[in-house]
Parts: structure tokens; C-alpha cells; sequence
């Protein structure tokens, strides 16, 4: 064993919280204790490391199915997970695994400790200088930031400590902090870490898998977003665009005339392929390529959890075919020029009931074999960036009642239109209208829908839908978006209910229900009032 790779798995070994009432007593078979490994900035980086790995092995799964299960894109499988099916059923429960969050805060944990005492090592350790402590804090933050953030999306009010947790005597058992409170913090933790967190890397690697001042300010328009602070939103995102740090991966296209009857009635734009599976192979197979902002990668030697979810042979869940093919991703205008499609549709997203992204060699090969499951899970690339400044620009627009109104559409229009022509997207009749939407409300829909075909299966669906949902104190048609969504799996008996369920917000239906174990544990947890009934 390496050097640095003991310090790692020390590191994960001494930030984890156990459920072992005697955990602190068991030392490393090595002999190092807690207070031998915090004494220079190896040990700090590598206990930053630890956090990174925390997530990898902790949350991932749980990012994607809280992100995606309740969402219109996905179905059962060829095995049949009952709590998978339940969520599809809309029969979710506090005993559904799926909600059980301790992975979350194993990763706030290690956060915690590495605040807590990385700043004692900078005073034992000369050669550690205060630059670096503020570096290593900010990654720490925005980690737990990134926790956090899913946590209130997924369950609005959840326990929250700033504390690190290394004692028997500590009291781990906390009530809920509202929501509101909890993003505020994350606001102040955020605008601290993009201050301090590196701007770069010496290696490229690292730039997208270790946090930058970069994705910390992503995270923070994300919450801006939620907040519905769309002016400080679209701020952040500009400072990235401004940045020219980031690119969209270049999409080569020609036009192809296309006739009837011996006339040409039209021209349509045809995309590369090759440069199509370009796109494909940097982004879902090499990963880090000049899109990504921050992404959590995989190896052959850690394979990637999704292989268990949608692997070729094995898969629990499948591309709803009947909502993604024609209606996320419409079909080509002409019928005689097939390939004048998205190209994020078929052989991208989805492929023969696979969720392909996640499982091809590229977007004409094969299946991935079982050892070779690399792809890393993205948090935040750049076309996110141009779709959140897209939203915040109408946002604003909608709330504009004057001539300017125009001026935040055309911006939004822009935006959305760098993401449209990159991935050769299907310009259809509805889409041209919203150019000429003077209210904006169709454009607002729009980037909804431009959302759900950039991130199939990215873990964001369900949350854009929401946040969608949300906005105008539960709007009719706001709501009525997310309710034609969330029943599109359930069984005919079953759709009254839940149309009944989805339409009651203010008693926090849309959220998850806090798992039986912790109930059962921490007396200081009320139960989601929805599901407590």
C-alpha cells in the first residue's frame, strides 16, 4: 500500500460516522490514531480526498433516483425492485430504502471534520500556508453544500449540523431545520468557498473532478434558482460564461435538401456523426471533457453504481419510451431525412430500452462490458450554465411589466439557442412560436423541455420540474405540469388518488417522507406531515 493511499483510507476510515457504539475505541491496524493523522497538509488533502470518495461510494445512487424516479422519463425494467416500483406507483412510504439519507450525511460528516481540524494542522505544520487551508475549507464546504442542496430538494426540511461528530458524547440527534434556512446557510458557506476555492489545477483532471471556484459558483445559481433570486443567478452564470474557461463540445452540420414530387420544398440541418459520437465519448465515456465544470468520475477498479441500475443484462429501469421518443425528443421534420435529429436522442440518452449514456461504447457500438462501467456522474457542465441563465432571464422577464420585458426573453432565447444549435435540435413549429411569445410563458416551457432533453437521466428532471412547479405559490398550470408528469407510471386505479396527493403541496406531498429507521431513532424528527396522516 502507497503512502497516500494509506492516508486516504485513513482518512475515510476516521471521518465515518458509525452506528458501533464503541467506534472511536477501534484503531487502524496500523496504529494510527485520529490525533497522529492530523498533523500536516497531507493529511488535510488527503481527508479532502476522503470526502470526494465519501460521495463517490455514498450518494450517487440516491442523487439519480431522487432526481429522476419521480420524473416521466424512466420505467421498470427487466427485474422488477420493489421499491423502485413503488415510487413509479406513486406508493412511497417512510420503509422505501430509497429515501433513506444517512449516505448524505456520512459525506456532511467528513465535511464537518475536515473543518473542525484542518485549521489546527496549520498550526503544527509550517509549510502549510493559510492559502491552502482556505483552498481545502472551501472544497469542504461546497462538498457539503452539494449535500445538502439534494437534501432539501428531496426532503425540504432535514436535520442540519455544522458540527463535526468524533465523540460518543456529542448528541446526534437533531430535529429538522426549515429548508429556508438551511439554503441561506449554504448562500453564506458558498460565497466563502468561490472567494477561496482554486481557480484552476495544475492538472486537468483535477479541474473537473475536484472543486473550483467555478463549480462553486454553478451550485450557487442552482440555488439561486430555487430561491427564485433570478438577477444573482444570472450573475454567477455570466462570470462563468465570462470565464471562457468552458465550451460546448463543436458539433460540424450541413444542410441536406429534401424534395417532394422532384421540388425542394425545404432544407434541414444534419449533424456530423462523427463529431455526434465525439460529443458522446467525451462526455459519457472519457469524462472531463471541456464541457464538464465539476463531475464525479469512476474507474475500472470502482465501477460505476449505474451498472446496477440499467445495466444491459441486469437493469431495474429502462427509458420510458412513449414520453422520450416524440415528445422530450420530437421527431425529425421530414421523414425522408432521418438524421436530422437531436443528437442527445437515440444512440445518446436512450438506445433498445438501455439508458444508453450510462452504458455505450459510443452512440453506434455496443454495451459497455461489466468491468468498464467509467462514466463519470456530472454535477454541473456547461450547458447547464446557458440553461439556468436561460431561466433566470425569463424569470426576470416575467416580472418585468415594461418594454425591457423583451430584451430578457431575447437574452433567454440566446442563451437556450447556443445549447439548441450545439446538439442539433429538431427545430419544430411550437419551438419557432416562442419567439414570438410576448408574455414569455411558453418559453418558460420551453426551457423546461430543452432541460429535459440535456440532461436525460442526469438527475435534475424531477428537480426542474419542481422548482418549476413551485414558482407562483403552486400555479395552476405550474402545478398541473408537475402532476401529468408524476402519475405517468401509475396504474389506471391509482390516479385518483394521486392527483389528490400531488395537488395538496402545502402539506408537502412533493417531498419525500424522512426513513422509518431515523423515525424510529431520532426522537427529535416529526414526520413529513403528508405522510405521517
Amino acid at each position: 500500500m502507497t503512502k497516500n493511499l494509506k492516508y486516504i483510507i485513513l482518512a475515510i476510515l476516521a471521518l465515518q460516522l458509525s452506528a458501533c457504539s464503541d467506534w472511536l475505541t477501534l484503531e487502524p491496524e496500523d496504529g494510527v490514531t485520529r490525533e497522529e493523522f492530523w498533523q500536516t497538509k497531507e493529511h488535510v488533502n488527503s481527508a479532502v480526498v476522503g470526502c470526494y470518495m465519501s460521495m463517490q461510494a455514498n450518494t450517487i445512487e440516491k442523487m439519480f433516483a431522487w432526481g429522476e424516479l419521480r420524473a416521466d422519463m424512466l420505467e421498470n425494467g427487466a427485474i422488477i425492485d420493489n421499491d423502485i416500483n413503488n415510487v413509479f406507483e406513486g406508493e412511497i412510504s417512510p420503509e422505501n430504502s430509497i429515501v433513506n439519507w444517512a449516505g448524505f450525511y456520512n459525506v456532511i460528516n467528513n465535511c464537518n471534520t475536515v473543518l473542525k481540524f484542518a485549521p489546527q494542522v496549520r498550526k503544527i505544520d509550517g509549510t502549510f500556508t493559510e492559502k491552502q487551508l482556505k483552498e481545502y475549507e472551501a472544497e469542504a464546504l461546497t462538498i457539503r453544500a452539494i449535500m445538502y442542496f439534494y437534501l432539501v430538494r428531496a426532503f425540504r426540511d432535514v436535520p442540519m449540523t455544522l458540527e463535526a461528530y468524533y465523540s460518543d458524547d456529542q448528541d446526534l440527534y437533531l430535529p429538522t431545520t426549515p429548508g429556508d434556512v438551511i439554503l441561506d446557510t449554504l448562500v453564506h458557506d458558498l460565497r466563502i468557498a468561490i472567494a477561496n476555492a482554486p481557480i484552476s489545477y495544475p492538472s486537468s483532471e483535477k479541474n473537473k473532478s475536484r472543486i473550483t471556484s467555478w463549480a462553486a459558483r454553478a451550485l450557487l445559481a442552482d440555488i439561486f434558482l430555487w430561491q427564485e433570486r433570478y438577477a444573482e443567478a444570472n450573475a454567477l452564470c455570466d462570470e462563468v460564461i465570462g470565464s471562457n474557461r468552458f465550451s460546448l463540445i463543436p458539433v460540424e452540420k450541413f444542410e441536406v435538401e429534401v424534395g417532394e414530387g422532384g421540388i425542394i420544398v425545404d432544407t434541414v440541418t444534419v449533424a456530423n456523426e462523427s463529431d455526434a459520437d465525439k460529443m458522446f465519448v467525451q462526455t459519457y465515456v472519457n469524462g472531463r471533457s471541456v464541457e464538464s465544470i465539476f463531475e464525479i468520475p469512476f474507474t475500472t477498479d470502482f465501477t460505476n453504481p449505474f451498472y446496477y441500475f440499467m445495466g444491459p443484462t441486469i437493469n431495474r429501469i429502462r427509458p420510458k419510451t412513449d414520453i422520450v421518443d416524440g415528445t422530450i425528443f420530437p421527431e425529425p421534420v421530414y421523414a425522408a431525412v432521418p438524421d436530422a435529429t437531436d443528437i442527445r436522442g437515440l444512440g445518446c440518452s436512450y438506445r433498445a430500452g438501455l439508458v444508453w449514456k450510462y452504458v455505450g461504447t459510443s452512440r453506434t457500438g455496443d454495451s459497455r462490458a461489466a468491468t468498464n462501467y467509467t462514466t463519470p456522474w456530472i454535477v454541473y457542465k456547461y450547458s447547464d450554465i446557458l440553461l439556468m441563465k436561460a431561466e433566470a432571464l425569463n424569470q426576470i422577464g416575467l416580472q418585468t411589466n415594461n418594454e425591457t420585458a423583451q430584451n430578457y426573453y431575447k437574452g433567454a432565447i440566446d442563451a437556450m439557442s447556443k445549447v439548441r444549435k450545439a446538439r442539433n435540435a429538431v427545430e419544430t413549429s411550437d419551438y419557432k412560436f416562442i419567439e414570438n411569445d410576448v408574455e414569455g410563458k411558453m418559453l418558460e416551457k420551453a426551457i423546461l423541455q430543452e432541460r429535459a432533453r440535456e440532461f436525460a437521466y442526469e438527475g435534475k428532471r424531477w428537480f426542474d420540474v419542481l422548482r418549476y412547479a413551485k414558482r407562483n405559490d403552486y400555479g395552476d398550470n405550474n402545478i398541473q405540469y408537475l402532476i401529468t408528469l408524476a402519475i405517468n407510471s401509475a396504474s389506471p386505479e391509482k390516479l385518483g388518488s394521486l392527483m389528490a396527493k400531488y395537488r395538496d403541496p402545502k402539506h408537502n406531498s412533493h417531498y419525500w417522507p424522512i426513513y422509518i429507521h431515523e423515525i424510529e431513532t431520532n426522537k427529535n424528527l416529526t414526520q413529513n406531515e403528508f405522510y405521517a396522516k
